[in-house]
């Protein structure tokens, strides 16, 4: 059996109870470790605690990365979303002028008119559900865009 060792200024001593299987389990290792059950009891304590603090570190580290990337990020997106709103009424303003130059020079009924403007919609919206790297290679054959382009003036 181990010596009683004395307990020193800066140390507590605590009555813990536990499971009798987890007291063979930490019997059997200080066995094979030639140490003492309170040894592996504080190992297992200080890796407890030291475990548990490095949670609440990387928590803590976690909310300061957040805070930093939206304190930087924030103002990008939210001059992007400003730029984008731009486009989008720049565009919407192109659209209609358009739509009303052709009115003007063209001697299409009114159905022929609103059939060309449903079908001019119809291939934005899918020209805009196309993948990038489908839009790259849609632009890049000319005859693909010249053929949509025919679609609008054939009934």
């Amino acid at each position: 059996m181990l010596k009683n060792k004395t307990i020193k200024s800066d140390e507590l001593k605590r009555s813990i109870r536990f499971e009798a299987d987890t007291i063979k389990e930490i019997q059997k290792l200080a066995a094979l470790r030639n140490v003492s059950v309170s040894d592996i009891v504080r190992e297992y304590v200080k890796k407890g605690l030291a475990i548990d603090s490095y949670k609440e570190d990387t928590d803590l580290i976690a909310e300061i990365v957040r805070q930093e990337l939206k304190e930087i990020l924030e103002p990008q997106i939210n001059r992007i979303v400003k730029m984008l709103m731009k486009i989008g009424k720049v565009s919407a303003g192109t659209m209609y002028s358009n739509l009303n130059l052709i009115q003007q020079i063209n001697d299409q009924d009114q159905q022929e008119y609103y059939e060309m403007i449903s079908k001019s919609l119809r291939l934005g919206v899918e020209y805009m559900k196309k993948k990038d790297t489908e839009v790259d290679h849609y632009l890049s054959q000319g005859s693909d865009v010249f053929n949509d382009s025919i679609k609008l003036n054939k009934g």
